[in-house]
């Protein structure tokens, strides 16, 4: 079999990321002006599926580097039970791919109609039905996406939530780690994840872990491994899964743990540490892997927020190359449609 699409539009990325950084200069500026003008005193994110998981990423960006109290949508309190909630004096960000999906046309309608600010991140927001009730949108500039599986249009939404995040906070080690993090995403390629390729091949069900901003990576991860391996991938942060997941580990039961070296990490490696005590076979994302662990090598001395990025390609890679060992083509997986639209 060929390279899977999968795989070749994931490495498409970094070519990707440099449209948008020089794109939305422009209009990020203008956005920030505008939020500095109308501080919202409250975010919503609003996605389905990958968008959700960067979504949630989004949000411990935007509570971590500016403090706003941030939350996810839950869509069918209006779509299913047709019930308003008040979004006045917020901002709210509508994610997605195609930018068709009812239920999100109709939250940004909402929104709009309660008087928040509506914001875009859409990559086909041309003629989409989203785009035309957002005030502002972001394009991710991620270019046609083929695979059912989205790869580069996640990637590039997190890029475009860090420039956000960073040309709103001011903050300018966090924009200059984002001119460079496109040539260091083009390194991940060369960093050689198939110790995890024999853990999994076999599994039946595994689990995802990440804490803080690594939470939404864990999620997207956790989805690939169903959604192209047909392998049950359940994702929790590093310290629920502590609260009762942990009685159900058995001696060898793999476990896919992301580091991205923050405030968070000690925490993360205590909770590693129950874990291989318990049994597990973790694999380990992150620098200077802990003892008993099975170490995937990543690039060190990042912005943890954009290590974070450059650990699900390495992990989006892997899962191609997984899909393929056990016998699926990650390209066309079973009753999937590449556009899912939902209310």
């Amino acid at each position: 079999m060929t390279t899977p699409l999968m795989y070749r539009e994931a490495l498409q990325a970094p070519k990707r990321m440099r449209v948008q950084l020089s794109e939305l200069a422009e209009p990020l500026a203008r956005l920030v002006q505008q939020l500095q003008a109308r501080p919202p005193k409250f975010i919503v994110t609003c996605g389905r599926g990958s968008s959700d998981h960067a979504g949630v990423y989004l949000r411990y960006l935007l509570e971590l580097g500016l403090g706003i109290p941030t939350t996810s949508a839950t869509p069918s309190i209006l779509s299913i039970y047709g019930v308003e909630t008040n979004l006045a004096d917020s901002l709210v960000i509508l994610i997605s791919q195609s930018g068709q999906s009812p239920d999100l046309v109709k939250y940004a309608q909402m929104a709009k109609r309660q008087g928040a600010i509506t914001l875009g991140l859409i990559n086909s927001y041309e003629n989409a039905p989203l785009s035309a009730h957002c005030d502002v949108v972001l394009p991710l500039h991620a270019g046609p996406e083929q695979a059912v599986a989205a790869t580069k249009s996640y990637l590039c939404t997190l890029f475009a939530s860090l420039q956000l995040v960073a040309v709103w906070s001011q903050n300018q080690v966090l924009q200059a780690a984002l001119e460079r993090l496109p040539d260091d995403l083009s390194q991940v390629p060369n960093l050689d994840w198939s110790g995890a390729l024999s853990s999994l091949v076999d599994a039946r069900r595994m689990l995802v872990l990440g804490r803080g901003p690594g939470r939404g990576i864990a999620n997207e991860a956790a989805l690939k491994f169903k959604e192209t391996c047909s392998l049950h991938a359940e994702a929790f942060s590093s310290a629920e899964v502590l609260h009762g997941p942990l009685a159900m580990i058995r001696s060898g039961f793999p476990i896919l743990v992301f580091d991205q070296g923050d405030a968070a990490s000690m925490s993360i490696r205590e909770s590693v540490s129950r874990l291989t005590e318990a049994g597990a076979q973790v694999l380990f994302s992150g620098a200077n892997a802990p003892q008993g662990t099975i170490g995937l090598p990543v690039l060190e001395g990042l912005h943890p927020w954009c290590a974070l990025i450059t650990q699900i390609q390495s992990a989006y890679l892997m899962t191609a190359r997984l899909s393929l060992q056990r016998g699926y083509n990650p390209d066309t997986p079973p009753f999937i449609a590449k556009v899912t639209k939902t209310l």
